[in-house]
């Protein structure tokens, strides 16, 4: 990567520790002579000039929140993790100083992820979309009760699914909603999609792992009312309310979205730490 001279900070204002960490950034920043920009997470509208990259503060929805904006520019983003799990941000607060100069330098390298695109068809014509996910799509009903779903991988029908609703995931989504569901851990990596059905009536429906290479295309139920009220979600940030008879197409975004790493870091190391593994 080359040296960075411009960066803009996405910040989450509903955290009161991830607004006081920014304005110390930016003020590291501009001592060292570095151009920068701010936007809020939270507000209505996004505006910035294209940087040498983008760094969050806050937790994985900030950082759900700037990929849906910076990757048809074409910007690295370093995610600093001030919030929950935290499982896209690479950095904890602590580490931030330790890491700038490096950083700054062009010292961390980019690591790429794939993202989803969805599209819904009604009637044959696009009501919604194509729009990028980075951690996942969930089909699901907003009232406590089941509905059924068609699944397509490719051209081949795969299954029908009654229970509360479906995930497809990226593998970056694969410890979100799907890990909740008792969907897999997949390596961030692999070039698959997740698909994991939500509190399924049938106990042997279980996720399964498709390659991303075939689109996955899930349908409604047909003029029912079990298919009312089923809300399509995009990294629980952008949603759609489906009708009957709609049909929903998943596929491989064009674009990848890159995350900036430092030296020596492991996903391991970060399922390890997050998911408090071999503590007792």
């Amino acid at each position: 990567m080359k040296r960075v001279k411009s960066v803009v900070l996405f910040y989450n204002s509903k955290r009161k520790e991830a607004v006081s960490f920014t304005r110390g950034v930016e003020r590291s920043m501009k001592d060292r002579g570095v151009g920068v920009s701010r936007v809020c997470v939270n507000e209505p509208e996004c505006r910035f000039e294209t940087a040498d990259a983008a760094i969050t503060i806050g937790g994985d929805g900030t950082v759900l929140y700037a990929a849906r904006h910076v990757i048809r520019r074409g910007m690295p983003v370093l995610g600093i993790n001030a919030g929950g799990l935290g499982f896209l941000s690479v950095l904890e607060q602590s580490d931030f100083k330790k890491y700038l100069d490096e950083f700054l330098a062009g010292g961390f390298a980019r690591v790429s992820r794939q993202l989803l695109s969805v599209e819904v068809r009604r009637g044959g014509k696009k009501v919604f979309g194509p729009y990028p996910a980075l951690n996942d799509c969930v089909i699901r009903s907003a009232e406590a009760r089941a509905f059924t779903l068609r699944a397509y991988f490719g051209r081949q029908f795969l299954s029908e699914y009654f229970g509360d609703g479906l995930i497809v995931s990226t593998p970056s989504g694969s410890t979100a909603y799907n890990l909740a569901a008792l969907g897999p851990i997949v390596l961030p990596e692999l070039e698959v999609f997740l698909l994991s059905p939500v509190c399924p009536h049938t106990l042997t429906h279980r996720p399964i792992v498709l390659s991303s290479r075939e689109g996955i295309t899930i349908e409604t139920e047909e003029r029912s009312d079990r298919a009312c009220g089923i809300s399509l979600s995009l990294d629980g940030q952008e949603n759609f309310l489906l009708e009957p008879s709609d049909r929903i197409g998943i596929r491989r975004y064009p674009e990848r979205f890159e995350l900036l790493i430092p030296p020596g870091f492991s996903y391991f190391d970060v399922l390890r730490k997050k998911l408090r593994w071999g503590k007792r």
